[in-house]
C-alpha cells in the first residue's frame, strides 16, 4: 500500500496493475521515479490545447481572435517539451502535432460549441474504495450529457479488451457519483489523428462488471499482490533491472 498519502484508485493505476502487479508496486508503493516518455508529452499538449480550445468561460470567440490562430497559438503556448532525445526528434513531433491541430481543426470548427465542462476532476466511494479521475470534457445536448476522452493513439484499435472497457465504465460512473449528471447519453473516445468517436453506451451490467473489476483489484492491493507479470511490454520497463522474472 501506499505510504505517504491516502490510498486511491484510478483507471490508470487500475491498467498498471492489471499490466503488472510489480510495476504497480515499483511506482506507487516503492515510490521509484518513472523516465518521461515522449509520447507522454506529445499527447500531454494535445490534451491542453484542446481543453482550453473548447473553455466555455475563455474561448477565441471571447478572445475575438482567429480560430486557427488560436488553436495554434496554444499548441505553441503549452507545448511539452520533456522525453525527447534530441531537438530534431522535438520538431518533428511538434510538427506532426501542427498537422494533426489543423486536420482536427478542418473537420470540427463548423459547428463549433464551447464545452460544457472541461479536465473535470471526480472522486467518489465504491465499497470503502475512493475512485478518482478526471473527465477531458463534457458536451450538454438537448436531453442529457456526452462524455469525450481524447486519444493520440497512432493506430485506430478495431476491438478493445475488457481493462480498455473499463476507463468510460468509470467516467461514467463518476461523472453520476461526483458529478451528478445523472442523464449521460454516451462516452466516447476521439482517437484525434483519425477524426474518428468510439461510442459506449454503459449499461448497469456493464456497469456493475466495472465495479466488480475496480474491487478485485483493490482487494488484491490491499493484499499486498505484487507478482510479476511478464509479457511483451517488460523489454521496455523502465524497471526491468529490478524484476527476478525479466532476468
Amino acid at each position: 500500500m501506499e505510504k505517504n498519502s491516502e490510498f486511491h484508485l484510478s483507471y490508470s493505476r487500475i491498467t498498471i496493475y492489471d499490466n503488472c502487479p510489480l510495476r504497480y508496486k515499483f511506482i506507487y508503493v516503492d515510490e521509484l521515479p518513472t523516465a518521461a516518455r515522449s509520447y507522454f508529452s506529445f499527447g500531454n499538449s494535445i490534451h491542453k490545447v484542446l481543453e482550453l480550445f473548447y473553455q466555455p468561460e475563455e474561448n477565441f470567440i471571447t478572445a475575438k481572435t482567429p480560430s486557427l490562430n488560436y488553436l495554434l497559438g496554444l499548441l505553441n503556448e503549452h507545448w511539452i517539451s520533456a522525453g525527447y532525445n534530441t531537438e530534431y526528434q522535438e520538431k518533428k513531433a511538434k510538427d506532426e502535432a501542427v498537422q494533426l491541430l489543423t486536420k482536427f481543426y478542418r473537420e470540427t470548427i463548423f459547428g463549433f460549441q464551447p464545452a460544457y465542462l472541461v479536465e473535470k476532476s471526480f472522486s467518489f466511494e465504491l465499497n470503502g474504495f475512493r475512485i478518482i479521475g478526471r473527465i477531458d470534457r463534457i458536451d450538454q445536448g438537448n436531453d442529457g450529457y456526452s462524455i469525450i476522452d481524447y486519444k493520440t493513439n497512432k493506430i485506430l484499435p478495431y476491438f478493445f479488451k475488457k481493462i480498455n472497457l473499463l476507463q468510460p465504465i468509470i467516467y461514467y460512473l463518476g461523472a453520476k457519483e461526483s458529478l451528478g449528471l445523472n442523464k449521460i447519453n454516451s462516452v466516447f473516445m476521439y482517437f484525434v489523428r483519425f477524426n474518428k468517436k468510439v461510442e459506449f453506451n454503459i449499461s448497469d451490467e456493464m456497469a456493475e462488471e466495472g465495479k466488480q473489476k475496480i474491487l478485485q483489484v483493490g482487494k488484491a492491493i490491499q493484499c499486498n499482490e505484487f507478482s510479476p507479470k511478464p509479457g511483451s511490454a517488460c523489454s521496455t520497463c523502465e524497471f526491468k533491472d529490478r524484476c527476478a522474472s525479466f532476468q
